[in-house]
Protein backbone atom coordinates (compact mmCIF):
# COMPACT_ATOMS: atom_id res chain seq x y z
CA UNK A 1 0.00 0.00 0.00
CA UNK A 2 3.03 2.55 0.79
CA UNK A 3 4.25 1.66 -2.34
CA UNK A 4 1.24 2.89 -4.15
CA UNK A 5 0.64 6.01 -2.11
CA UNK A 6 4.08 7.10 -3.01
CA UNK A 7 3.69 6.47 -6.59
CA UNK A 8 0.79 8.87 -6.40
CA UNK A 9 1.87 11.21 -4.54
CA UNK A 10 4.88 11.46 -6.99
CA UNK A 11 2.26 11.76 -9.67
CA UNK A 12 0.55 14.73 -8.43
CA UNK A 13 3.83 16.57 -7.69
CA UNK A 14 4.78 16.16 -11.11
CA UNK A 15 1.94 16.71 -13.04
CA UNK A 16 1.43 20.35 -10.00
CA UNK A 17 5.58 21.26 -10.48
CA UNK A 18 4.62 21.06 -14.46
CA UNK A 19 1.59 22.86 -14.10
CA UNK A 20 3.24 25.77 -12.03
CA UNK A 21 6.50 25.80 -15.15
CA UNK A 22 4.47 25.71 -17.68
CA UNK A 23 1.98 27.77 -18.77
CA UNK A 24 -0.43 25.84 -21.16
CA UNK A 25 -3.78 23.78 -21.58
CA UNK A 26 -2.05 20.39 -21.53
CA UNK A 27 -0.55 21.09 -17.54
CA UNK A 28 -4.08 22.46 -16.52
CA UNK A 29 -5.75 19.00 -17.74
CA UNK A 30 -3.00 16.90 -16.37
CA UNK A 31 -3.05 18.50 -12.86
CA UNK A 32 -6.70 17.93 -12.91
CA UNK A 33 -6.65 14.54 -14.22
CA UNK A 34 -4.27 13.70 -11.32
CA UNK A 35 -6.79 15.34 -8.55
CA UNK A 36 -9.72 13.24 -10.02
CA UNK A 37 -7.66 9.97 -10.04
CA UNK A 38 -8.40 9.23 -6.90
CA UNK A 39 -12.18 9.64 -7.17
CA UNK A 40 -12.01 8.03 -10.40
CA UNK A 41 -9.96 4.67 -8.24
CA UNK A 42 -12.87 4.57 -5.35
CA UNK A 43 -15.57 4.36 -8.09
CA UNK A 44 -13.78 1.55 -9.99
CA UNK A 45 -13.07 -0.20 -7.09
CA UNK A 46 -16.19 -0.28 -4.89
CA UNK A 47 -18.27 -2.59 -7.05
CA UNK A 48 -15.29 -5.15 -5.63
CA UNK A 49 -15.10 -4.09 -2.20
CA UNK A 50 -18.74 -5.18 -0.80
CA UNK A 51 -18.98 -7.27 2.74
CA UNK A 52 -15.18 -7.76 2.60
CA UNK A 53 -14.50 -10.58 5.11
CA UNK A 54 -11.07 -12.11 6.24
CA UNK A 55 -10.93 -15.92 6.79
CA UNK A 56 -8.91 -18.37 8.18
CA UNK A 57 -8.39 -21.54 6.77
CA UNK A 58 -6.41 -24.31 9.22
CA UNK A 59 -7.10 -27.85 9.97
CA UNK A 60 -8.58 -28.71 12.83
CA UNK A 61 -5.60 -31.21 14.07
CA UNK A 62 -2.68 -32.21 13.11
CA UNK A 63 -0.86 -35.55 13.77
CA UNK A 64 2.27 -34.85 15.40
CA UNK A 65 5.63 -34.62 13.36
CA UNK A 66 3.49 -34.22 10.06
CA UNK A 67 2.70 -30.68 8.44
CA UNK A 68 -0.08 -28.37 7.07
CA UNK A 69 -0.57 -24.99 5.60
CA UNK A 70 -2.59 -22.31 7.37
CA UNK A 71 -4.48 -19.69 4.82
CA UNK A 72 -5.12 -16.03 5.64
CA UNK A 73 -7.30 -14.69 2.44
CA UNK A 74 -10.09 -11.99 2.45
CA UNK A 75 -12.97 -12.61 0.27
CA UNK A 76 -16.24 -10.09 -0.85
CA UNK A 77 -19.56 -11.23 -1.59
CA UNK A 78 -18.65 -11.69 -5.35
CA UNK A 79 -15.39 -14.31 -3.53
CA UNK A 80 -11.61 -13.19 -4.51
CA UNK A 81 -11.36 -9.46 -5.63
CA UNK A 82 -8.79 -7.84 -7.41
CA UNK A 83 -8.27 -5.21 -5.33
CA UNK A 84 -5.01 -4.90 -2.74
CA UNK A 85 -5.30 -5.51 0.88
CA UNK A 86 -3.77 -6.02 3.81
CA UNK A 87 -4.08 -9.06 6.58
CA UNK A 88 -2.52 -8.77 10.17
CA UNK A 89 -2.35 -12.28 11.97
CA UNK A 90 -0.97 -13.64 14.52
CA UNK A 91 0.22 -17.27 15.91
CA UNK A 92 0.31 -18.22 19.48
CA UNK A 93 1.55 -21.60 20.56
CA UNK A 94 -1.00 -21.73 23.92
CA UNK A 95 1.53 -24.15 25.93
CA UNK A 96 4.83 -21.98 25.12
CA UNK A 97 3.19 -19.03 25.21
CA UNK A 98 5.26 -18.35 21.78
CA UNK A 99 3.55 -15.19 20.16
CA UNK A 100 4.34 -15.01 15.56
CA UNK A 101 3.40 -12.11 14.40
CA UNK A 102 2.23 -12.36 10.21
CA UNK A 103 1.52 -9.92 7.56
CA UNK A 104 0.28 -10.37 4.21
CA UNK A 105 -0.70 -8.27 1.40
CA UNK A 106 -3.94 -9.32 -0.34
CA UNK A 107 -5.63 -10.01 -3.06
CA UNK A 108 -3.19 -13.08 -3.55
CA UNK A 109 -3.86 -15.71 -0.04
CA UNK A 110 -1.18 -15.42 3.00
CA UNK A 111 0.52 -18.99 3.77
CA UNK A 112 1.68 -20.61 6.79
CA UNK A 113 3.63 -23.66 6.14
CA UNK A 114 3.22 -25.31 10.01
CA UNK A 115 5.30 -28.24 11.48
CA UNK A 116 3.88 -30.23 14.44
CA UNK A 117 6.96 -30.81 16.02
CA UNK A 118 5.08 -31.24 19.22
CA UNK A 119 1.83 -31.78 20.76
CA UNK A 120 0.08 -28.89 21.73
CA UNK A 121 -2.56 -26.34 20.50
CA UNK A 122 -1.80 -23.32 18.56
CA UNK A 123 -4.15 -20.48 18.39
CA UNK A 124 -4.46 -18.69 14.72
CA UNK A 125 -6.35 -15.29 15.25
CA UNK A 126 -6.41 -11.91 12.28
CA UNK A 127 -6.07 -9.00 14.08
CA UNK A 128 -7.00 -6.59 11.05
CA UNK A 129 -7.69 -7.15 7.64
CA UNK A 130 -8.51 -4.49 4.83
CA UNK A 131 -8.65 -4.18 1.17
CA UNK A 132 -7.80 -0.95 -0.77
CA UNK A 133 -8.60 0.98 -3.55
CA UNK A 134 -7.22 0.33 -6.74
CA UNK A 135 -4.37 3.48 -5.59
CA UNK A 136 -3.94 2.42 -1.74
CA UNK A 137 -5.73 5.26 -0.44
CA UNK A 138 -8.97 4.60 0.78
CA UNK A 139 -9.69 1.75 3.02
CA UNK A 140 -12.48 -0.91 3.23
CA UNK A 141 -12.08 -2.75 6.82
CA UNK A 142 -12.83 -6.69 6.53
CA UNK A 143 -15.17 -8.44 8.80
CA UNK A 144 -13.07 -10.13 11.17
CA UNK A 145 -13.30 -14.00 11.94
CA UNK A 146 -12.97 -16.02 15.46
CA UNK A 147 -9.47 -17.37 16.59
CA UNK A 148 -8.79 -20.87 15.14
CA UNK A 149 -7.44 -23.34 17.04
CA UNK A 150 -4.77 -25.88 15.68
CA UNK A 151 -4.33 -28.59 17.90
CA UNK A 152 -1.64 -31.75 17.92
CA UNK A 153 -3.02 -34.39 19.82
CA UNK A 154 -0.58 -36.94 22.07
CA UNK A 155 0.54 -40.14 20.61
CA UNK A 156 -0.02 -43.03 23.34
CA UNK A 157 3.30 -44.11 24.59
CA UNK A 158 3.33 -46.95 27.78
CA UNK A 159 5.44 -45.32 30.19
CA UNK A 160 8.26 -48.02 31.41
CA UNK A 161 7.86 -49.19 33.86
CA UNK A 162 4.64 -50.12 33.16
CA UNK A 163 1.35 -50.15 35.86
CA UNK A 164 0.35 -53.00 37.25
CA UNK A 165 -3.41 -53.08 36.14
CA UNK A 166 -3.91 -56.83 37.60
CA UNK A 167 -6.34 -55.32 40.09
CA UNK A 168 -9.01 -54.24 37.23
CA UNK A 169 -9.38 -57.75 36.02
CA UNK A 170 -11.08 -58.89 39.03
CA UNK A 171 -14.13 -57.51 40.70
CA UNK A 172 -15.25 -57.54 43.82
CA UNK A 173 -18.27 -57.26 45.36
CA UNK A 174 -19.83 -57.01 49.06
CA UNK A 175 -23.69 -57.55 50.26
CA UNK A 176 -25.95 -54.39 48.93
CA UNK A 177 -27.64 -52.40 51.68
CA UNK A 178 -30.68 -52.80 52.53
CA UNK A 179 -31.14 -55.72 50.33
CA UNK A 180 -33.59 -54.94 46.41
CA UNK A 181 -32.94 -56.00 43.48
CA UNK A 182 -29.33 -56.99 41.89
CA UNK A 183 -28.09 -58.77 39.20
CA UNK A 184 -25.26 -60.02 41.54
CA UNK A 185 -26.20 -62.28 44.42
CA UNK A 186 -24.43 -64.50 46.74
CA UNK A 187 -26.06 -67.67 47.93
CA UNK A 188 -25.93 -67.80 51.93
CA UNK A 189 -27.78 -69.33 54.62
CA UNK A 190 -31.16 -68.53 56.13
CA UNK A 191 -31.29 -66.38 58.83
CA UNK A 192 -34.24 -64.94 60.62
CA UNK A 193 -35.74 -61.59 59.72
CA UNK A 194 -34.45 -62.75 55.88
CA UNK A 195 -37.61 -62.37 53.18
CA UNK A 196 -39.38 -65.55 52.38
CA UNK A 197 -39.05 -64.17 48.61
CA UNK A 198 -34.95 -64.59 48.77
CA UNK A 199 -35.29 -68.31 49.44
CA UNK A 200 -33.57 -70.01 46.65
CA UNK A 201 -35.68 -73.23 46.94
CA UNK A 202 -33.31 -75.60 44.51
CA UNK A 203 -30.63 -74.60 46.62
CA UNK A 204 -32.72 -75.54 49.77
CA UNK A 205 -33.63 -78.63 47.99
CA UNK A 206 -30.13 -80.08 47.70
CA UNK A 207 -28.69 -79.35 50.86
CA UNK A 208 -31.55 -80.21 53.00
CA UNK A 209 -30.92 -76.29 54.67
CA UNK A 210 -32.89 -73.12 53.72
CA UNK A 211 -30.87 -70.53 51.19
CA UNK A 212 -31.05 -67.53 50.49
CA UNK A 213 -30.15 -65.08 47.42
CA UNK A 214 -28.33 -62.52 49.16
CA UNK A 215 -27.79 -59.32 46.64
CA UNK A 216 -24.29 -58.08 46.48
CA UNK A 217 -23.29 -54.64 44.75
CA UNK A 218 -19.65 -53.89 42.51
CA UNK A 219 -17.10 -52.54 45.03
CA UNK A 220 -16.15 -49.46 43.69
CA UNK A 221 -12.53 -48.19 43.53
CA UNK A 222 -11.29 -44.21 43.62
CA UNK A 223 -8.47 -44.60 40.79
CA UNK A 224 -6.01 -41.57 40.07
CA UNK A 225 -3.64 -40.52 37.66
CA UNK A 226 -1.02 -37.87 38.98
CA UNK A 227 -0.08 -35.47 36.23
CA UNK A 228 2.93 -33.25 36.86
CA UNK A 229 3.09 -30.96 33.59
CA UNK A 230 7.03 -29.90 33.86
CA UNK A 231 8.48 -26.67 33.65
CA UNK A 232 9.32 -24.33 30.42
CA UNK A 233 12.78 -24.61 31.24
CA UNK A 234 12.86 -28.44 30.65
CA UNK A 235 11.54 -28.07 26.69
CA UNK A 236 9.16 -29.06 24.81
CA UNK A 237 9.86 -32.88 24.78
CA UNK A 238 8.92 -33.45 28.01
CA UNK A 239 5.72 -32.78 27.99
CA UNK A 240 5.30 -34.89 24.98
CA UNK A 241 6.61 -37.18 26.99
CA UNK A 242 4.31 -36.80 29.84
CA UNK A 243 1.15 -36.35 27.79
CA UNK A 244 2.10 -39.62 26.03
CA UNK A 245 2.33 -41.71 28.63
CA UNK A 246 -1.26 -40.02 30.50
CA UNK A 247 -3.12 -40.37 27.10
CA UNK A 248 -1.80 -44.19 27.14
CA UNK A 249 -2.32 -44.96 31.00
CA UNK A 250 -5.74 -43.15 30.94
CA UNK A 251 -6.75 -45.00 27.43
CA UNK A 252 -5.56 -48.54 28.77
CA UNK A 253 -8.56 -47.37 32.11
CA UNK A 254 -11.42 -46.64 29.59
CA UNK A 255 -10.59 -49.86 27.69
CA UNK A 256 -11.44 -51.66 30.58
CA UNK A 257 -14.22 -49.76 31.84
CA UNK A 258 -12.68 -48.39 34.66
CA UNK A 259 -13.60 -44.18 35.21
CA UNK A 260 -10.97 -42.58 37.10
CA UNK A 261 -9.74 -38.96 37.94
CA UNK A 262 -6.60 -37.32 36.36
CA UNK A 263 -5.06 -35.34 39.32
CA UNK A 264 -2.82 -32.43 38.86
CA UNK A 265 -0.52 -30.97 41.39
CA UNK A 266 0.29 -27.96 39.92
CA UNK A 267 -3.50 -26.32 40.50
CA UNK A 268 -4.78 -28.96 42.54
CA UNK A 269 -7.31 -29.83 40.38
CA UNK A 270 -9.08 -32.79 39.83
CA UNK A 271 -10.56 -33.90 36.89
CA UNK A 272 -12.99 -37.12 36.42
CA UNK A 273 -12.39 -39.34 32.86
CA UNK A 274 -15.30 -41.65 32.15
CA UNK A 275 -15.54 -42.29 28.51
CA UNK A 276 -12.82 -40.96 25.58
CA UNK A 277 -14.56 -37.62 24.97
CA UNK A 278 -13.24 -36.48 28.75
CA UNK A 279 -9.80 -37.76 27.73
CA UNK A 280 -9.97 -36.20 24.50
CA UNK A 281 -11.39 -32.67 26.80
CA UNK A 282 -8.55 -33.12 29.41
CA UNK A 283 -5.83 -33.35 26.89
CA UNK A 284 -7.07 -30.53 25.18
CA UNK A 285 -7.46 -28.57 28.26
CA UNK A 286 -3.67 -29.40 28.96
CA UNK A 287 -2.38 -28.44 25.79
CA UNK A 288 -4.19 -25.17 25.93
CA UNK A 289 -2.34 -23.86 29.36
CA UNK A 290 0.87 -22.15 29.51
CA UNK A 291 3.84 -24.00 31.06
CA UNK A 292 4.94 -22.63 34.40
CA UNK A 293 7.50 -20.85 34.48
CA UNK A 294 9.27 -22.96 37.59
CA UNK A 295 8.10 -26.15 38.85
CA UNK A 296 6.42 -25.37 41.87
CA UNK A 297 4.09 -27.98 42.84
CA UNK A 298 2.66 -28.27 46.30
CA UNK A 299 -0.38 -29.97 46.52
CA UNK A 300 -0.43 -33.45 47.56
CA UNK A 301 -2.53 -35.47 45.65
CA UNK A 302 -6.33 -37.05 47.13
CA UNK A 303 -6.14 -40.67 48.87
CA UNK A 304 -6.95 -42.78 46.50
CA UNK A 305 -7.32 -46.89 46.38
CA UNK A 306 -5.08 -47.21 42.88
CA UNK A 307 -3.04 -44.16 42.24
CA UNK A 308 -0.16 -43.70 39.09
CA UNK A 309 2.19 -40.68 39.30
CA UNK A 310 3.21 -39.34 35.93
CA UNK A 311 5.90 -36.53 36.34
CA UNK A 312 9.10 -36.01 34.45
CA UNK A 313 11.09 -39.27 33.73
CA UNK A 314 9.63 -40.85 37.07
CA UNK A 315 6.98 -43.57 37.49
CA UNK A 316 5.67 -44.96 40.62
CA UNK A 317 2.83 -46.88 41.23
CA UNK A 318 0.96 -46.85 44.94
CA UNK A 319 -1.55 -48.59 45.83
CA UNK A 320 -4.25 -48.44 48.63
Amino acid sequence: MTGRRIAYALILLVTAAFWIYYDGAVSVWLFAAALFLPVLSLLASLPFARKPEAEIDAPRTVRRGSACSLYFRVRTKKGRSPLPGVVKASLRDLMGERTDRLSFEAPADGVVFFQADHSGVWQAEIKKAYLCDFLGLFRFPASLPPPARLGVPPIPEEPSPAPDYGIFRTSSTRPKPGGGFSEIHELREYRAGDPMRSVHWKATAKTDRPMVREPQETLSRRIVLVCSMPALSSGRDAADRILDRLTWVSGELLGMDVPHAVFSPADGSLRPVCVREDLTALTEELMSKPLPGKQSENAAPPSADWTFTIGGESWKEAEG
